[in-house]
């Protein structure tokens, strides 16, 4: 009797055991909350921009999987993104030969940037509209960017070993821009109202229609899971995210770009003026902390 009490119990203790293993790789769908902080950079194309440094981020939102396998799952959810960069513009001065510069006209009264088109094509170069706008040449530019994130991932994943699990993963993040505003260091350009030359710095600068609408990156990335109860588990990862479009529209609605040709002399006609062309790309390292159920 005793021995069967002992044989009964064990295989007792087992199956309890089974059925908590087999409850924890049961659900087919699980749900999670996360925080990514991040480090953000931009990377534009052309020789005018070039990127200026990284800046600090953050984001979350929430998590979606669908198991497809014991060791694969289809990640997705929505979360909102912080995103930017700094941008430096290489100007060789509005008045020499051979010289690109970027410039926008400021609106003192209304403390906006004038698109580009409402510019009267009377105006001439290095001229402003009238006492209530600035002519500012663009040195650099801090962009702030937020967008609403639907990432889409494959997640490959070990066996559980003891209380962890290991995965690697590799998706597509699907931005839709929100909102975006720049943070700029400018220099007065010489007017007809005046002479320039003083340095000054413009913040919150709205730009939300110089970004595109959507923009998509690549991540790659790779972490753990810690179990803490049933399927609840602690997620840790590290991404990179790649951008493969650009953030920024392909001409600008404000930013314009004079160019001078060989004979140029202050107050000659042997320049050009348009839409400043612009390709810039975000690359971001991201830490990714969350909890899924």
């Amino acid at each position: 009797m005793k021995k069967i009490a002992i044989i009964s119990a064990l295989a007792f203790i087992t199956q309890l055991a089974l059925a908590q293993d087999e409850g924890r790789e049961a659900k087919n769908v699980r749900f999670g909350l996360k925080v990514t902080p991040s480090i953000d950079w931009y990377k534009p194309e052309g020789k005018i921009m070039t990127g200026n440094g990284a800046v600090p981020k953050i984001g979350g939102g929430l998590i979606i999987e669908f198991r497809l396998a014991k060791v694969a799952s289809l990640c997705t959810g929505v979360q909102i993104d912080l995103d930017g960069g700094k941008i430096k513009y290489h100007n060789d001065g509005i008045a020499n030969n051979n010289s690109n510069t970027v410039s926008y006209y400021y609106n003192n009264l209304d403390e906006i940037v004038e698109n580009y088109n409402s510019r009267p094509s009377e105006v001439a170069a290095g001229a402003s509209f009238d006492l209530t706008h600035t002519k500012y040449q663009l040195n650099e530019r801090v962009y702030k960017a937020t967008y609403v994130t639907i990432p889409f991932c494959v997640k490959l994943k070990t066996n559980q070993i003891g209380l962890m699990t290991y995965f690697g993963q590799v998706g597509i993040n699907n931005s839709f821009r929100w909102k975006a505003t720049a943070n700029d260091k400018v220099t007065v350009l010489p007017t007809t109202l005046g002479l320039g030359g003083a340095s000054d710095s413009k913040s919150k600068i709205v730009i939300t229609k110089e970004m595109n609408f959507y923009t998509a990156s690549l991540y790659l990335g790779a972490g753990c899971e810690m179990n803490l109860s049933g399927s609840t588990s602690l997620l840790l990862g590290l991404n990179y995210n790649l951008g493969f479009t650009s953030v920024t529209k392909k001409s600008s609605e404000t930013l314009e770009k004079q160019t001078n040709g060989p004979s140029f002399t202050n107050g000659g006609t042997d320049y050009t003026e348009e839409k400043m062309p612009q390709s810039v790309k975000s690359n971001a390292v991201v830490l990714t902390i969350g909890v899924l159920f």
